[in-house]
């Protein structure tokens, strides 16, 4: 290899490997997909692999490119973490950190105190709103990273995976399933589903939907209610269901949860190019039943 890739080739092939997708890949990067594809090419040739696959279908990884994108990843995020420590003061007085609502709050306890050790001086502020606002908030400034779910719009965002956060079935104590360990989607079809309005997060709504669709799956529905604990309520009173994220253990409290769906919702963490990364990993839970 002559001479090493360059930090944009780097940031170039991570875009495209997390969106499977150039036109996608160049919105996000800012960029016209000629000059995207010919910095791949260049890429591909230095390295003397092939990285993606292209054809009708679509893009995919190659095993090589699967490889490298964590290599490139870890670059990438190494230097983004080397700056933001020299420059913690340029012209922020603080760090905005943004945490979806869809996720329960104590697992980032201990965020602060390894914030502190990362980057001692710097304050962290905190934000709790739904991943729509979040990503809304990082396009305007508001915000420097955030922890959001998804599938989300994050066209012009750096996004990193997390973690899963499995959708469980919260179910009254005395509704009929609620003793099973798992419960399978279509044994709730003719039970009322607490819904969420597609405002909220009509990409993860558009998600949903396809799946609801593909298992044919379409129960009557309510509008969720936008308090947690009033969701709670309705559903120990027998009034539904709701599909939510194993991170809310608050659900332990009323009623039954159960594993119901495979599909998992992603966590991820999100910031505006350049940014530096949070430094947390959310911690994986089994399956529990109250």
């Amino acid at each position: 290899m002559a001479q090493p890739p360059s930090l944009r080739q780097l940031r170039y092939f991570v875009a495209v490997a997390e969106e499977l997708n150039f036109r996608r890949a160049a919105e996000r990067l800012f960029i016209t997909q000629p000059p995207l594809s010919r910095q791949i090419q260049a890429l591909e040739a230095m390295l003397g692999a092939r990285l993606l696959d292209r054809d009708r279908r679509g893009v995919r990884l190659t095993e090589a490119g699967e490889r490298f994108l964590e290599q490139a990843r870890a670059l990438v995020r190494g230097l983004d973490q080397a700056v933001s420590r020299f420059q913690p003061a340029a012209g922020r007085s603080a760090l905005r950190l943004g945490i979806t609502t869809v996720v329960d709050v104590s697992l980032f306890a201990g965020i602060g105190d390894a914030f502190e050790s990362e980057w001692p001086g710097l304050p962290l502020r905190i934000r709790r709103q739904l991943s729509s606002q979040l990503i809304r908030d990082l396009h305007r400034g508001a915000l420097d990273a955030a922890v959001i779910g998804l599938p989300s719009a994050t066209q012009g965002l750096v996004t990193e995976h997390l973690g899963d956060d499995p959708l469980v079935v919260c179910l009254s104590s005395a509704h009929r399933l609620a003793r099973r360990r798992r419960i399978r989607l279509l044994d709730l079809a003719q039970d009322t589903l607490f819904w969420f309005d597609r405002k909220l997060n009509p990409a993860y709504f558009e998600h949903c939907e396809q799946v609801f669709a593909r298992l044919g799956f379409d129960p009557p529905r309510l509008a969720e209610p936008a308090e947690h604990p009033v969701l709670l309520g309705l559903i120990a009173q027998g009034r539904g269901f709701a599909l939510v994220p194993q991170s809310l253990n608050t659900v332990r409290r009323q009623g039954w949860c159960s594993a119901a769906w495979k599909r998992s919702r992603r966590c991820a963490s999100a910031w505006p190019r350049p940014g530096p990364p949070v430094p947390w990993r959310p911690r994986c839970r089994r399956w529990w039943r109250p």
